[in-house]
Protein backbone atom coordinates (compact mmCIF):
# COMPACT_ATOMS: atom_id res chain seq x y z
CA UNK A 1 0.00 0.00 0.00
CA UNK A 2 3.00 2.53 0.39
CA UNK A 3 2.79 3.68 -3.54
CA UNK A 4 -0.50 4.17 -2.93
CA UNK A 5 0.38 6.41 -0.48
CA UNK A 6 2.30 8.08 -2.51
CA UNK A 7 0.45 8.22 -4.96
CA UNK A 8 -2.07 10.23 -2.44
CA UNK A 9 0.79 12.59 -1.53
CA UNK A 10 1.04 13.62 -5.60
CA UNK A 11 -3.11 13.90 -5.20
CA UNK A 12 -2.82 16.27 -2.40
CA UNK A 13 -0.31 18.21 -4.40
CA UNK A 14 -2.51 18.41 -7.19
CA UNK A 15 -5.07 20.04 -5.15
CA UNK A 16 -3.22 22.39 -3.97
CA UNK A 17 -3.50 20.66 -0.28
CA UNK A 18 -0.90 19.66 1.84
CA UNK A 19 0.56 16.39 3.53
CA UNK A 20 -0.06 17.64 7.42
CA UNK A 21 0.97 15.72 10.31
CA UNK A 22 -2.39 14.49 10.96
CA UNK A 23 -2.69 13.38 7.19
CA UNK A 24 0.46 11.38 7.31
CA UNK A 25 -0.29 10.09 11.01
CA UNK A 26 -3.94 8.64 10.12
CA UNK A 27 -1.87 7.60 6.97
CA UNK A 28 0.50 5.17 8.56
CA UNK A 29 -2.46 3.69 11.25
CA UNK A 30 -4.66 2.29 7.91
CA UNK A 31 -1.16 0.91 6.70
CA UNK A 32 -1.45 -1.36 9.71
CA UNK A 33 -5.20 -2.27 9.92
CA UNK A 34 -6.07 -5.36 8.41
CA UNK A 35 -9.98 -4.70 9.77
CA UNK A 36 -13.16 -2.53 9.31
CA UNK A 37 -12.91 0.63 10.97
CA UNK A 38 -15.24 3.42 11.53
CA UNK A 39 -13.86 7.45 12.59
CA UNK A 40 -14.59 7.05 15.70
CA UNK A 41 -12.72 3.36 15.85
CA UNK A 42 -9.73 5.32 14.23
CA UNK A 43 -9.80 8.54 16.87
CA UNK A 44 -9.93 6.18 19.62
CA UNK A 45 -6.93 4.33 18.32
CA UNK A 46 -4.82 6.91 17.72
CA UNK A 47 -5.93 8.43 21.51
CA UNK A 48 -5.34 5.35 23.13
CA UNK A 49 -1.17 5.58 21.77
CA UNK A 50 -0.88 9.06 22.85
CA UNK A 51 -1.49 10.71 19.24
CA UNK A 52 -3.41 13.86 18.91
CA UNK A 53 -5.37 14.25 15.67
CA UNK A 54 -8.61 16.02 15.57
CA UNK A 55 -12.09 14.28 14.51
CA UNK A 56 -12.91 16.70 11.79
CA UNK A 57 -8.81 16.14 10.47
CA UNK A 58 -9.92 12.02 10.65
CA UNK A 59 -13.10 12.93 8.77
CA UNK A 60 -11.72 15.32 6.24
CA UNK A 61 -8.84 13.10 5.63
CA UNK A 62 -11.53 9.69 5.20
CA UNK A 63 -13.30 11.77 2.63
CA UNK A 64 -10.15 12.41 0.59
CA UNK A 65 -9.03 8.77 1.06
CA UNK A 66 -12.46 7.51 -0.43
CA UNK A 67 -11.93 10.04 -2.97
CA UNK A 68 -8.59 8.87 -4.25
CA UNK A 69 -9.96 5.19 -3.24
CA UNK A 70 -7.69 4.04 -1.21
CA UNK A 71 -10.68 3.00 0.93
CA UNK A 72 -13.74 2.20 0.35
CA UNK A 73 -17.05 3.43 2.35
CA UNK A 74 -20.22 1.38 3.62
CA UNK A 75 -23.34 1.69 5.53
CA UNK A 76 -24.08 -0.92 8.19
CA UNK A 77 -27.34 0.91 9.05
CA UNK A 78 -26.02 1.51 12.47
CA UNK A 79 -25.71 5.26 12.24
CA UNK A 80 -22.12 5.51 10.85
CA UNK A 81 -20.26 4.69 7.67
CA UNK A 82 -16.94 2.13 7.91
CA UNK A 83 -14.34 1.98 5.50
CA UNK A 84 -11.81 -0.97 4.54
CA UNK A 85 -9.19 -0.21 2.06
CA UNK A 86 -9.36 -1.18 -1.14
CA UNK A 87 -6.22 -3.10 -1.69
CA UNK A 88 -7.93 -5.64 0.94
CA UNK A 89 -11.38 -5.55 -1.03
CA UNK A 90 -10.79 -8.52 -3.37
CA UNK A 91 -13.88 -9.45 -4.53
CA UNK A 92 -15.60 -10.17 -1.53
CA UNK A 93 -18.76 -9.48 0.29
CA UNK A 94 -19.85 -7.93 4.03
CA UNK A 95 -22.10 -10.33 6.32
CA UNK A 96 -23.26 -7.55 8.53
CA UNK A 97 -25.32 -8.76 12.29
CA UNK A 98 -27.89 -6.36 12.18
CA UNK A 99 -28.40 -6.98 16.29
CA UNK A 100 -24.17 -6.19 17.42
CA UNK A 101 -23.35 -4.76 14.32
CA UNK A 102 -20.30 -7.54 13.63
CA UNK A 103 -19.17 -7.21 9.98
CA UNK A 104 -17.83 -10.86 8.19
CA UNK A 105 -16.05 -10.72 5.38
CA UNK A 106 -16.42 -13.27 2.81
CA UNK A 107 -16.00 -14.17 -0.47
CA UNK A 108 -17.02 -17.20 -2.94
CA UNK A 109 -16.68 -18.05 -6.63
CA UNK A 110 -19.71 -16.67 -7.16
CA UNK A 111 -19.01 -13.04 -6.42
CA UNK A 112 -16.52 -12.98 -9.65
CA UNK A 113 -19.29 -14.81 -11.39
CA UNK A 114 -21.52 -12.55 -10.35
CA UNK A 115 -19.44 -9.66 -11.32
CA UNK A 116 -18.77 -11.18 -15.19
CA UNK A 117 -22.50 -12.14 -15.21
CA UNK A 118 -23.89 -8.78 -14.84
CA UNK A 119 -21.40 -6.76 -16.76
CA UNK A 120 -21.85 -8.95 -19.79
CA UNK A 121 -25.51 -9.39 -19.85
CA UNK A 122 -25.44 -5.56 -19.22
CA UNK A 123 -22.73 -4.73 -21.59
CA UNK A 124 -21.26 -2.49 -18.44
CA UNK A 125 -17.44 -3.08 -17.57
CA UNK A 126 -17.43 -3.09 -13.78
CA UNK A 127 -14.73 -2.05 -11.61
CA UNK A 128 -15.67 -2.72 -8.05
CA UNK A 129 -18.57 -4.65 -6.61
CA UNK A 130 -20.36 -4.19 -2.87
CA UNK A 131 -22.46 -7.33 -1.52
CA UNK A 132 -23.54 -6.49 1.87
CA UNK A 133 -26.00 -9.46 3.62
CA UNK A 134 -27.54 -8.43 6.61
CA UNK A 135 -28.55 -10.89 9.20
CA UNK A 136 -27.66 -12.45 12.40
CA UNK A 137 -24.56 -13.90 13.67
CA UNK A 138 -24.05 -17.21 15.42
CA UNK A 139 -23.10 -15.17 18.35
CA UNK A 140 -26.51 -13.32 18.62
CA UNK A 141 -28.28 -16.41 17.48
CA UNK A 142 -26.66 -18.35 20.70
CA UNK A 143 -27.51 -14.83 23.22
CA UNK A 144 -31.34 -15.00 21.67
CA UNK A 145 -31.32 -18.79 22.34
CA UNK A 146 -29.87 -18.69 25.82
CA UNK A 147 -32.75 -16.05 27.15
CA UNK A 148 -35.70 -17.93 25.79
Amino acid sequence: MHKEFEQFKDFLESKGLKNTRGRKIILGELEARKNHFNAEDLYSSLTRKGTRVSRPTIYRTLKLLERFRLIERFDIKKNCFYYEPISQKKNHGHLICEQCGKIIDFSSNGVELLKSEVGRDKDFKLDNISIQVFGVCRDCQRASKNKN
